[in-house]
């Protein structure tokens, strides 16, 4: 499956779509033991990993955030209402023009490394993540300064309001703690992750392995009613593995051969299939997956004519998405917007002035393309990853495009390349994933004029796309303090959105865990059945999982 660019968990303050921002996800029914269980070995296969331990530098993407999070934990995570729940952050509150912010620690946690999570750390990791080479791009405009109050108690003063703080920043990858020593290690520790988590670093094989061991002086964690969780011996597991396995089908075979415990997936078939012998969960509508084409005018020095919204129109209207999402797998989403309508931020389908498929409409806008530009015929390049599934999607769209007279030239880079030229500009349209997140604000970044930076600069609004109305809906969102006005504003922004046709929208992504009945905790509150995890936001329910013997 793509990977929406994931830099994004360090850019965005809680910034990837959100059961942890929706609803519980799809549960089957797991049968739980009287009582946890310690011990044991937890082996789970994953289809990618990051190329680094460190949220601030490197690229983590929804595997990446999965994996990390035993290690590493945030300053607040999300709770099955969508709004920010304390966690290593004890409480915060704001002055009241909402840009200064005091953030009061949990005492007496520990990194794995014995230094003392404090205000200094948390300091030293939020200015990591400000002047981070891309995380920077994003939070740099935003902080003025951070400092120590106490040993419990950081002052955060912005350059604006953020009265979306708590929900966007505080929950996001960049409040993810990392350990001094790995900020100031010689590489920023990318190949020695060292957090407060639940989990210590073991050992990794690059494209391979991911292993971490219990971490004995774990300071346990919040319960559901916001208690510190002592003297219960987490986490339950001794060690968890991660097994880098590519392809679905030899991913599945080593989950049904003992091989596995539990595999981490977005192949809607094999979830549908393995339902009644394993336990399966299901985050089906929380990100998006869509074609992006990028609105500048010159791309590569040449015309881009996808900067003529009629073009972006051709593409929406000749998309038949149901068809797509039937061959991604049967109960599979077709959205029209970044959040669901099930979602608390989301809208009806029929409100956001999104189109649906229309095969002579798409001619009509192609000739209408072909007036105003002089051409004759609509062709551009569509980029992707080279898996079979991308692949499959990006056919089935050359074809479907083509009966509307569309040209389209496909090309397929490898991960890295594919997140350089996205993230430069140097695209004209991409298969993408995004908008997995909790808060809408989260997603500023993508839709904003101050990340528009140009092509040949790196940029997170990658479209390019800009109005003076989506800048005004992002301010009214990301600074009121009242819900219903940040609603009504993204609402407004879903229709700017849709009215641009920045977004080719064709499926939600289908994320789902299969476990062995064994496997438990899964269904813990604040667990994956009801907190979101298909996306990049990071996870803190790692020490609840065990194994029933």
């Amino acid at each position: 499956m793509v990977v929406a660019v994931t830099l994004v968990v360090a850019l965005t303050a809680a910034a990837c779509g959100s059961k942890s921002s929706s609803k519980a996800a799809t549960t089957s029914t797991q049968a739980t033991a009287t009582k946890p269980q310690s011990g044991g070995s937890l082996v789970v296969g994953v289809r990618a990993e990051t190329n680094g331990w460190n949220p601030a530098i490197d690229q983590w993407a929804d595997t990446g955030s999965l994996e990390g999070s035993t290690v590493l934990e945030p300053l607040a995570t999300t709770g099955a209402d969508s709004g920010a729940k304390p966690w290593l952050a004890k409480n915060w509150y704001p002055n009241t023009t909402f840009d200064k912010w005091v953030v009061n620690l949990q005492p007496g946690i520990k990194f794995q490394d014995g230094e003392a999570f404090n205000a200094d750390a948390v300091v030293l990791n939020i200015n990591s993540y400000v002047k981070g080479t891309l995380s920077g791009l994003a939070l740099g405009p935003m902080f003025k300064d951070v400092k120590a109050l106490s040993d419990t108690s950081v002052e955060v003063d912005l350059t604006q309001p953020w009265a979306a703080f708590p929900s966007s920043f505080l929950t996001g990858g960049s409040s993810l703690m990392m350990a001094p020593a790995m900020i100031n290690s010689s590489n920023g520790g990318v190949n020695h992750p060292i957090g407060t988590g639940p989990f210590s670093f073991d050992s990794w094989t690059p494209g391979d392995t991911f292993t971490v061991k219990k971490n004995p002086t774990y300071w346990g964690g919040l319960d559901a009613s916001g208690k510190v969780r002592t003297g219960q011996g987490l986490p339950y597991l001794n060690e968890i593995q991660f097994k880098v396995i590519a392809d679905d089908s030899t991913r599945t075979a080593a989950l049904q051969n003992g091989d596995i415990n539990m595999q981490y997936t977005t192949n809607a078939g094999d979830a549908t299939k393995l339902a009644g012998s394993y336990t399966v969960l299901k985050d089906w509508d929380t990100e998006q997956a869509f074609i992006m084409p990028n609105t500048a005018p010159t791309v590569g020095g040449k015309a881009n004519p996808l900067n003529d919204v009629h073009a972006r129109m051709a593409l929406a209207y000749a998309t038949n998405a149901p068809e797509i999402a039937k061959e991604i797998g049967t109960g599979v989403v077709v959205p029209s917007s970044p959040w669901s309508p099930s979602n608390p931020w989301g809208m009806p389908t029929s409100q956001n002035g999104y189109v649906s498929y229309n095969l002579s409409q798409a001619k009509a806008q192609v000739a209408q393309y072909d007036s105003d530009t002089g051409q004759t015929g609509l062709t551009f390049t569509l980029s992707g990853l080279p898996s079979v599934d991308d692949a499959r999607t990006l056919q089935q769209l050359q074809a479907q495009w083509k009966q509307a007279g569309i040209t389209v030239n496909i090309e397929t880079l490898e991960q890295t390349a594919y997140i350089t030229k996205i993230a430069t500009g140097g695209y004209q349209a991409a298969f993408f994933r995004n908008y997995g997140y909790p808060d809408p604000d989260q997603d500023y970044y993508f839709w904003s004029s101050t990340t528009a930076k140009g092509v040949g600069n790196i940029s997170i609004n990658f479209t390019q796309y800009t109005t003076p109305a989506m800048d005004k809906d992002l301010t009214t969102g990301r600074q009121s303090g009242y819900a219903s006005i940040r609603k009504t504003a993204y609402h407004d922004l879903v229709k700017q959105l849709n009215a641009g046709f920045t977004n080719i929208w064709m499926y939600s992504t289908p994320y789902s865990f299969i476990a062995q009945k064994k496997v438990q905790g899964l269904n813990a509150p604040g667990g994956p059945s009801t907190i979101a995890f298909g996306n990049y936001s990071p996870k803190t329910w790692w020490s609840n999982v065990w194994l029933q013997s």
